[in-house]
């Protein structure tokens, strides 16, 4: 049985997103991405991509998530 490939550390991933710098965090568990961004958490397999790659990915969609947010207007 192999080990387990198990990243504890989160490293750190810059977006640039129309201007704005947005910073998530990744770590690397069992084949899949886990990022972070504030609150929000995604995962995914990083398959035959890099895990740096994937969690570029997830970050950025979790960030222009957030900026459709932040624009859409608040009902009352």
């Amino acid at each position: 049985m192999t080990p387990a490939r198990i990243s504890e550390k989160r490293t750190p991933v810059e977006v640039e997103i129309n201007g704005n710098h947005y910073v998530g965090h990744y770590r690397v568990v069992n084949g899949s991405v886990i990022a972070y961004v504030g609150d929000e958490c995604v995962f995914a397999s990083y398959d035959m991509n890099t895990p740096e790659a994937v969690a570029w990915w997830l970050i950025s969609d979790i960030c222009r998530k957030q900026q459709k947010r932040e624009k859409r207007p608040r009902s009352r």
